[in-house]
């Protein structure tokens, strides 16, 4: 199989339901792959896309996005989608570094699509003038295959291009294969028990990896896709409402429960996802509290990994403080030390993963696809431990270690201990400058609606829960903790924004 044929056999057995809808409209299944099919003669014969040509997709979520992806696969191009929230520079970087030589994109960014560069390339623009150019052409497997287009790829080709955030220096292009595609939707099929009447609510963006995901995991058993009208929290419980979504995940879930009417909106969720281990204790009260119905699933996942990794349910973050879950079903895990020998039960180590959805490496990187997947294994760079019965548990990323005084601090760990706090809401924890320790804890704390906590609560709370050294010297409330587009703390950002005149710094123990 290929990841073209989600939609060739979706015609064939959901030819009549409804794949994919916007705001604009909808298509069915069989719409969606006669538009498939469509944008593969016109990039074969107009574009002469081919095998291992990259194709660039400049656009926000919707039916073309997933309709070029599905055309590359059929091709054995390469798609490589663009955040259309970079600069013109790092979209540049990213176009040079793949050697992108065509691209789709959508007309409200051809300013940004101009000063990248993407406009120098081959290129076609979506919307009305894609309609016109796809008239006339092929609308079925039968008429491709006629007019010479015929199926080139392996199931071992990439088909995706990913970059991944850059948090430590330039972006790399993560390759992600056919079959490692396909491995992935059933991972996360398997494991959200998907069935052809849910519906996913699509607002995580397609240039990441769990929102293309995602989308096409639902596809791939006959369910439904809504790309909502924005993302605030009113379009998105619209939505949900409107189309009786069953699966989704909201940005900014703290703010999100507590909208008027959040309750009746989501009467149709059944699935509410969200970080592993991320939301705090008031926000999972919340989620029970406002939407009943649903099951809340925490998500741990990995660009490199090919989607989601882990999942925690509701009760195991709970019986299990500060687990993500146990691995899916498509996964072999391990928790390697420096030298990549095995540790057991309870040690800290760096997270490895073997499974068909793993990368095939990073384009053009050599060296940095050995160092990545040496002894057979990816190494995450996230440090967890494993325990007896197969849970995970995160303990930081590598590159967020804190070290006041020389001392190690883990911030996933300070953060764990003020989310249990009742007036905490939201919590990010990182290392700032000091005068007296070099580097010092810092906790940015959002709290709960109607709540109120002193820092002197707060470092009260941190010290019955952690060694002195590990508690927060500095202090900042805000209204919201800043996050990526896939939910994500951008650290970095936090670090470079620290300033002292808006934060407390609090006075050192006797």
């Amino acid at each position: 199989m290929l990841l073209v044929d989600i939609t060739s056999r979706g015609a064939g057995l959901f030819g009549s339901r409804t794949a994919v809808r916007t705001s604009d409209g909808a298509q069915t299944y069989r719409q969606l792959h006669a538009g498939v099919c469509g944008l593969i003669d016109l990039l074969a014969t107009a574009g002469g896309v081919g095998r291992g040509t990259r194709l660039a997709i400049l656009a926000p979520n919707g039916i073309v996005f997933l309709q070029a992806v599905f055309a590359a696969s059929w091709l054995g191009a390469v798609v490589v989608p663009l955040n259309t929230r970079l600069s013109p520079d790092d979209i540049r970087f990213q176009l040079d570094d793949a050697e992108v030589r065509h691209g789709l994109i959508d007309p409200a960014l051809s300013e940004l699509a101009r000063a990248s560069g993407l406009l120098e390339r081959t290129h076609w623009p979506t919307g009305d003038a894609l309609v016109d150019a796809l008239a006339g052409r092929s609308a079925s497997v039968e008429e491709l295959i006629a007019s010479g287009v015929v199926r080139s790829a392996l199931p071992t080709d990439p088909v995706v291009q990913l970059y991944t955030s850059g948090t430590t220096g330039r972006p790399k292009g993560c390759l992600l294969t056919q079959a490692g595609w396909l491995a992935a939707n059933a991972n996360v099929a398997h494991r959200f028990s998907l069935v052809d009447s849910d519906v996913l609510l699509g607002v995580y963006p397609l240039f990441h990896v769990a929102g293309l995901g995602l989308a096409m995991a639902h596809l791939m058993v006959g369910g439904s896709v809504v790309f909502p009208d924005g993302a605030d929290p009113e379009a998105l419980w619209s939505a949900i409402e409107r189309h009786s979504v069953t699966v989704a995940g909201l940005p900014g879930l703290p703010a999100a429960l507590e909208r008027p009417g959040a309750g009746t909106a989501g009467r149709s969720l059944r699935i509410l996802f969200g970080g592993a281990n991320m939301e705090s204790a008031h926000t999972l009260r919340r989620v029970g509290e406002v939407l009943p119905g649903a099951e809340f699933l925490g998500i741990y996942g990995s660009t490199e990994g090919g989607n989601v990794v882990s999942v925690s349910t509701l009760a195991e973050e709970r019986e299990r403080p500060g687990t993500i879950g146990r691995a899916l079903l498509g996964f072999d895990v391990a928790i390697l030390d420096s030298d990549d020998r095995l540790l057991g039960p309870g040690q800290e180590g760096v997270l490895c993963l073997r499974g068909l959805s793993v990368m095939a490496g990073y384009a053009g990187r050599e060296r940095d696809t050995a160092e990545a997947l040496r002894s057979g294994w990816l190494h995450t760079g996230d440090i967890m431990r494993l325990d007896a019965d197969g849970y995970l548990y995160f303990v930081d990323r590598d590159k967020d270690m804190i070290k006041p005084g020389g001392e190690n601090v883990y911030s996933i760990e300070v953060e764990r201990v003020l989310l249990q706090h009742p007036a905490v809401a939201d919590v990010a924890v990182l290392g700032v400058p000091d005068s007296r320790w070099g580097e010092a804890v810092k906790a940015l704390v959002v709290l709960a609606p109607d709540a109120e906590a002193t820092l002197e609560d707060l470092d009260a709370h941190c010290l019955a829960g952690l060694a002195p050294f590990k508690r927060p010297r500095w202090y900042e409330f805000t209204d919201a903790i800043p996050r990526s587009v896939t939910g994500k703390i951008v650290k970095r950002d936090l670090r470079a924004a620290h300033d002292p005149a808006r934060s407390v710094r609090l006075r050192e123990r006797a």
